[in-house]
């Protein structure tokens, strides 16, 4: 159940592309997101998150590991969306301090480092995507 006194009003146009191999793990995240009004596009390896992020889905926001099973790491598939569309917010998360500094270089606002709370995602998710919007306002 969410709690609604935490949780920054979502977008109902927003879309969430979530990358996790483990499919317990990506469930939850995904199921919380719907939960609080986002829009949930699930992915389990890098490779599928380029296939549908070269489709017609508008994607706002990709949440991934920065460690995953895959050839592609966190990282990799970051700095790839980064070059592709930088128009997408990018969250990394890694209980590993060097790997959450690295996520730094490569994330949007930083890393969110684990354990995280779920509302510090939604938080997270609320101020790229204010700060996406007032930059298209600006000159």
């Amino acid at each position: 159940m969410t709690d609604t006194t935490l949780t920054p009003p979502a977008d109902k146009s927003s879309t969430i592309l979530v990358m996790e191999p483990d499919v317990l793990v990506r469930m939850t995240i995904a199921d919380y997101l719907r939960e609080c009004g986002y829009k949930v596009v699930e992915s389990s390896s890098g490779d599928d998150v380029l296939t549908i992020l070269s489709t017609e889905i508008d994607i706002d926001t990709v949440f991934s590991g920065a460690q995953s099973a895959d050839e592609s790491s966190g990282f990799a598939l970051a700095h790839r969306i980064r070059i592709a569309r930088p128009d997408i917010n990018v969250i990394l998360t890694s209980g590993l301090e060097h790997a959450a500094s690295k996520a730094a270089e490569v994330c949007s606002n930083g890393p969110l480092t684990k354990p995280y709370h779920p509302q510090e995602l939604l938080r997270r998710i609320h101020l790229l995507r204010e700060r996406h919007r007032t930059s298209k306002l600006s000159p």
